[in-house]
């Protein structure tokens, strides 16, 4: 298998470490710039998206949570969706909301600049972001020593990208659980050694 990656996607730190909780750590992982076209990309994704995971059998697989769904299909074992699967997925949709947003904003920013923050699609940008983070610390429940749920990884991943995308911002608000289990996570390989990095 093949995984294309950029070091600082969200989208594909989440599908890094569900393959490396699955058991899969030894992928040949392909580092590209979404933004430049590369021709390897788009060969087998021609929105040149990343990740995109290139099977054994060369299906190309695109998006985080596709990936997962896939993963949960080939190896059920062990499982990232928990006990309470509809639960897990729905704050899974909370953290992707967060994602989204905080991406959405960078790429706005690249269209108009920091402007973009105070527009009306940056602010409502913005209140995603807030929004979601306050939802998930409020309910968010303790991982706990086995394998981490898609929630939690979720969680995590949208915490962590949000502090590294916005370092000095004064509209974070204060997710005293949030932070605890983004702690809690770091102590895992798959997650601390995907974190991101420009």
């Amino acid at each position: 298998m093949k995984l294309f990656i950029n070091t600082t996607s969200p989208y594909a730190r989440i599908a890094r470490i569900a393959l490396w909780e699955k058991g899969f750590r030894d992928i040949e992982t392909r580092i590209v710039d979404p933004w430049g076209d590369d021709a390897d990309l788009l060969a087998v994704n021609p929105a040149a998206r990343v990740p995109t995971l290139v099977t054994d059998d060369g299906q190309a697989l695109a998006e985080s949570l596709l990936i997962v769904l896939w993963l949960e299909a080939v190896r059920p074992e062990p499982t990232l969706l928990g006990g309470d699967a509809a639960r897990g997925v729905a704050r899974a949709g909370t953290a992707m909301g967060v994602i989204d947003a905080a991406v959405h904003t960078l790429i706005g920013r690249k269209i108009a600049g920091l402007s973009f923050d105070g527009s009306p699609v940056g602010l409502r940008r913005q209140r995603s972001m807030i929004e979601g983070l306050k939802r998930l610390d409020a309910d968010l429940s303790e991982p706990g020593d086995g394998t981490p749920t898609l929630a939690a990884i979720t969680a995590a991943v949208a915490l962590d990208y949000v502090q590294f995308r916005f370092p000095q911002a004064g509209w974070i608000p204060p997710v005293p659980r949030l932070e605890r289990l983004q702690q809690r996570m770091r102590t895992r390989p798959s997650v601390e050694q995907t974190r991101p990095h420009a």
